[in-house]
């Protein structure tokens, strides 16, 4: 597998980062496969860039790991650059199957790009391509879980921030229109959402997105007021028909964010 290391365009310190990562864990039987992602598989990385990767484990190993809370990977040896480490999360095959059947999206796409630099598994590299393909089936119904997101933070919400001079309730409805705005372009153009680090910088990428967008998105989050966010969600709402009423809107809502409890643990942030 390093041959294909060798053959990539990744840059020469990083090449031999990764190799040595793989001389040393594939010395260790517990470790089935070692997978590069991030910006170095990528072809983005800085010359400091660290090295991000999954490390796949027999089950045994990663159900011990995970009951003692130890599924980050961390270590500078091997990475003979400056400001070079290997940040890692450790995984299990079933992890792999489980990302192609319902991972969430920023799953999905931190396997874009993904190369599998050692493996003891089987067709591993069709296994991982398959990870990052965008979820076609469910783009429609993320039309109008999003885009009701957007109306119900984006006027009710906002609206009563505003009118009680609420600045916590106003920052996280602005972010919240921002979030489910972005989503919706992104959806739009079937491109994964990736994580909140990176969102903004995949908007400006995308090829169908409104008019001066990500400027009247940024003047919303710097200056948030009525007319900066209504302007801003008038953007998103005529860019195209979400398939969605706004008596529908606060139905979707309700199911999503106040009773999201009843098919599942409530959410992290509502236990």
């Amino acid at each position: 597998m390093t041959e294909q290391i060798e053959k990539s365009g990744i840059r020469g310190h990083h090449k031999k980062a990764i190799i040595n990562l793989v001389n040393r864990l594939q010395q260790d039987s517990d470790y089935l496969a070692v997978i590069i992602t991030g910006s170095v598989a990528k072809g983005l990385a800085r010359e400091d860039s660290d090295i991000d990767c999954y490390l796949v484990v027999k089950d045994e190993i990663f159900q011990d790991r995970k009951q003692r809370d130890r599924l980050f990977y961390y270590a500078e040896d091997g990475c003979d650059y400056k400001g070079g480490y290997y940040d890692g999360k450790i995984i299990n095959s079933d992890f792999l199957q489980a990302a192609v059947e319902k991972g969430s999206e920023p799953t999905r796409a931190s396997f874009e790009g993904a190369i599998v630099a050692f493996s003891r598994i089987p067709n591993l590299d069709e296994l991982v391509s398959r990870i990052s393909v965008y979820p076609e089936d469910r783009r429609e119904s993320n039309f109008k879980d999003f885009f009701a997101q957007v109306e119900l933070y984006g006027g009710y919400f906002a609206d009563r921030a505003l009118a009680l001079n609420n600045a916590y309730l106003l920052s996280q409805a602005v972010s919240q229109v921002a979030l489910f705005a972005g989503r919706l372009i992104l959806a739009y153009n079937r491109t994964l959402f990736p994580c909140h680090k990176s969102m903004m910088s995949s908007l400006e990428r995308v090829p169908e997105k409104p008019k001066s967008y990500v400027q009247l998105q940024n003047e919303m989050l710097a200056r948030p007021n009525k007319e900066t966010i209504s302007t801003f969600v008038e953007c998103v709402r005529s860019f195209h028909d979400w398939g969605i009423t706004p008596n529908e809107s606060v139905s979707r809502f309700i199911v999503n964010n106040e009773w999201n409890w009843l098919e599942g643990e409530p959410p992290l942030s509502d236990r």
